[in-house]
C-alpha cells in the first residue's frame, strides 16, 4: 500500500479540509476561549489593540525612513550626479535622477546646488505613476535638515538628515544627504520624501487605525480622518517628556463617531523629535460580549462552524478556478509564452496573486527585451571592433543591413524573422575575426592558399555563433552569404533554394554595397553598372525573384548615392521588438 502524501491530494481538498480540522479545534476549545474572552477587560484589550497601532505605526515610520535612505543612496552615487550638479545642467540631472526617482515610486525628489537653491524637483502625481517637473525658485536651504549639510555639519549619525517641511507645493517628510565629488567636496544636495498624506493612509491601511500627524505644536498636518481633529488639549512638552514612561490617551469625535487617540513623539533616526504621531480606534472597535452567556456564544460558535464548513466546500470550488487559471498561465510562461494574461476580479489574495502573476509576466518580458537589446548592443560592439580593423569596410555592415531589412520587407519575409535576418547581416562577417592579418588587410591580389583561409570565414562563423544559443536562428546570413544560386559559391556548394532565403536576399546587398563603394584600390561603380552585373548573375550568382524585387527596390531611389542616409543602428531592433 502506497504511502499517503499530502501533496498528491487535488487543491480543493487542501482548501476544505483545514476548515474542518480548524472547526473541530474552535470546537474543543470554544468554551475556553469564550471564557478568557468574557473575564478579560474590555477596556484592557481596547487599550492593548490601540498601543499595538502606535506599535506598528512607529514601526512603520522607521521602514519608510531606511526605504527613502536607500533612494537617496542611490540618487547621490549614481555616475554623473555630481558633475551635472556642478554645471548645473538640468536636463542632465533630469536624465540620471528621474528613472531611479521612478523606479522607487518616490513622491519627491528634490536636487540642490551646493548653497540649497534647487536645480530640478520631481514630483508625483497624486494616485498615479506620473510625475511634475515644477520650477521652485525658493530656496529651501531654511529647512534645518538642509541646513546642516549647506554648512558642512556631521554629527554621531553621519551625514544624512530628515525633517518635515509643510511648502506652499506640499507637507512631506524629507531625507536629505550630500552629494559629493571625487575629492569629496560638496558640490550639492539631494531630497527624497514621501507626502504625508501618503504615510498616514499607509498606517491605515497597515494598521485599520485612523492616523494623524501633527507638528511640534501639536496642531494636525494631515491626517485619515474626514474631518480634521481638534488640537489636543494635552501640551506637547507632555508628549515629548513622558514618551518613555507613560502612554497618553485622549478621546475625541470625528463624523459623529467616538475615538480614543493614543499619541506619541515621532522621533527619527539620530533620535530628534520632529512631530507627534497619532493613531486612533473608535470605541466600538471590539466586540463586548458581557451580555452573552456562555453557552449562547458556544451555541453561536457551533452554528459558525458548521456554517463554515458548508463554507469552505463551496469556497474551495470557487477558489480553485482562478488558481487554476494561474497554472494554466504557469505553464504557458514555462514554455516560453510571455504574452499570457490572467483575468482579475475582485481584490481578495487570489485575484492580487493574478495582478502580482501579470506584472511578472510583465516585467519577465521587459527583462526579455532589456537582455536582447543587450545582446544586440554586443553585436554592434563586434561589428564595429571588425569594421575598425578592416577600415576597408568601414560603414559597409550598417547600411548593408538597412538596405536587407527593406529588402525582406518587400520579399514578405515573416516578421518573426526579420530580427534574425538584422542581427545575422550585423554578423555577416564575424569570422573574419580568425583571419590573420596578414591575410585580411593584405593590399594586394591573394595566393591560392590565402585564398582558402579567407574562405573559411564562413564556417569559421558558424562555428562561433551555434556555441550561442541565442543567436544560433541568426546563421544563416553568416554561414551562407557566399554560396550562389548555380552552386558554385562557398563554403558547401548549396545550389538553388538550398541556400537559405535570408542568405539569398543578403547576398545581393553585399555585392551591391561592395560595387558602389569606394576600395583602395578602385573607384566605386555606378548605379547603371552594378544594376547590369547583377542582372548578369541572375539565375548564376543569385536568385531571379530576389534579383527582381532588389531591382524594383532601386527604382524608388532609396538605395542610391545620394540617397543612402540610413536610420539609427537601433531603429529595427526596437521597431521590431515593439510589435
Amino acid at each position: 500500500m502506497k504511502r499517503f502524501k499530502l501533496n498528491h491530494l487535488s487543491i480543493r481538498v487542501k482548501l476544505t479540509l483545514p476548515y474542518v480540522l480548524l472547526s473541530l479545534l474552535i470546537a474543543t476549545g470554544g468554551g475556553l476561549i469564550v471564557t478568557q474572552l468574557m473575564l478579560d477587560s474590555v477596556e484592557q484589550r481596547f487599550t492593548n489593540q490601540l498601543l499595538e497601532t502606535r506599535k506598528l505605526a512607529s514601526e512603520l515610520m522607521v521602514h519608510e525612513e531606511d526605504r527613502l535612505l536607500e533612494t537617496l543612496r542611490l540618487l547621490a552615487y549614481t555616475e554623473g550626479v555630481p558633475a551635472a550638479i556642478v554645471q548645473r545642467d538640468h536636463d542632465q540631472i533630469m536624465q540620471l535622477v528621474y528613472p531611479v526617482t521612478f523606479n522607487a515610486g518616490e513622491d519627491v525628489v528634490l536636487v540642490l546646488d551646493e548653497d540649497g537653491t534647487v536645480l530640478a524637483a520631481m514630483l508625483r502625481v497624486a494616485d498615479t505613476n506620473e510625475y511634475q517637473f515644477p520650477q521652485i525658485d525658493e530656496k529651501v536651504n531654511t529647512f534645518p535638515f538642509v541646513a546642516k549639510l549647506v554648512n558642512q555639519e556631521v554629527d554621531e549619525m553621519g551625514d544624512k538628515y530628515s525633517g518635515v517641511s509643510d511648502a506652499d507645493w506640499g507637507a512631506y517628510f524629507f531625507v536629505s544627504g550630500p552629494v559629493n565629488d571625487q575629492e569629496g567636496n560638496l558640490v550639492g544636495v539631494i531630497l527624497v520624501g514621501k507626502s504625508l498624506s501618503g504615510i498616514v493612509y499607509k498606517i491605515r491601511e497597515e494598521t485599520l487605525a485612523q492616523a494623524t500627524i501633527y507638528d511640534m505644536d501639536f496642531i494636525p498636518i494631515s491626517s485619515t480622518f474626514v474631518d480634521l481633529p481638534s488640537k489636543p488639549d494635552i501640551k506637547p512638552e507632555t508628549v515629548l517628556e513622558r514618551k518613555e514612561k507613560e502612554t497618553l490617551l485622549r478621546d475625541l469625535t470625528s463624523t459623529r463617531v467616538a475615538y480614543t487617540e493614543v499619541v506619541s513623539a515621532w522621533e527619527i533616526r539620530d533620535g530628534e523629535d520632529i512631530g507627534i504621531l497619532g493613531t486612533a480606534l473608535p470605541k466600538d472597535f471590539l466586540v463586548q460580549a458581557s451580555r452573552l452567556t456562555r453557552w449562547n456564544v458556544i451555541l453561536q460558535i457551533v452554528l459558525a462552524i458548521t456554517a463554515a464548513i458548508l463554507l469552505g466546500v463551496w469556497l474551495s470550488g470557487f477558489i480553485t478556478r482562478p488558481i487554476l487559471k494561474l497554472k494554466n498561465a504557469a505553464s504557458e510562461i514555462s514554455r516560453g509564452n510571455l504574452e499570457v494574461f490572467v483575468d482579475t476580479e475582485g481584490n481578495d489574495e487570489v485575484a492580487v496573486l493574478a495582478k502580482s502573476f501579470n506584472e511578472m509576466a510583465r516585467n519577465l518580458k521587459r527583462s526579455e527585451k532589456s537582455l536582447i537589446q543587450a545582446y544586440d548592443r554586443t553585436i554592434e560592439g563586434w561589428v564595429k571592433a571588425l569594421e575598425l580593423r578592416d577600415r576597408e569596410t568601414l560603414g559597409h555592415t550598417l547600411r548593408a543591413a538597412h538596405m536587407t531589412m527593406q529588402l525582406a520587407q518587400l520579399m514578405q519575409v515573416d516578421e518573426k524573422e526579420l530580427q534574425n535576418i538584422w542581427r545575422g547581416v550585423l554578423l555577416h562577417d564575424i569570422g573574419k575575426m580568425g583571419i590573420p592579418d596578414s591575410i585580411l588587410l593584405k593590399g594586394g591580389p591573394l595566393e591560392d592558399w590565402e585564398r582558402k583561409i579567407m574562405e573559411r570565414h564562413p564556417a569559421m562563423a558558424r562555428e562561433m555563433l551555434k556555441q550561442i544559443e541565442f543567436l544560433r536562428p541568426c546563421m544563416d546570413i553568416p554561414s551562407y552569404h557566399h554560396e550562389r544560386w548555380d552552386g558554385t559559391g562557398y563554403t558547401r556548394g548549396l545550389v538553388g533554394e538550398e541556400v537559405p532565403v535570408t542568405a539569398r536576399l543578403f547576398m545581393i546587398v553585399d555585392v551591391w554595397v561592395a560595387l558602389t563603394s569606394n576600395r583602395p584600390y578602385r573607384q566605386s561603380w555606378s548605379e547603371q553598372e552594378a544594376i547590369r552585373h547583377i542582372k548578369e548573375g541572375s539565375g548564376r550568382h543569385f536568385d531571379p525573384k530576389v534579383v527582381e524585387a532588389f531591382l524594383e527596390l532601386v527604382k524608388t531611389g532609396i538605395f542610391g548615392k545620394n540617397n543612402q542616409k540610413t536610420m539609427p543602428s537601433t531603429y529595427w531592433v526596437s521597431e521590431l521588438s515593439n510589435e
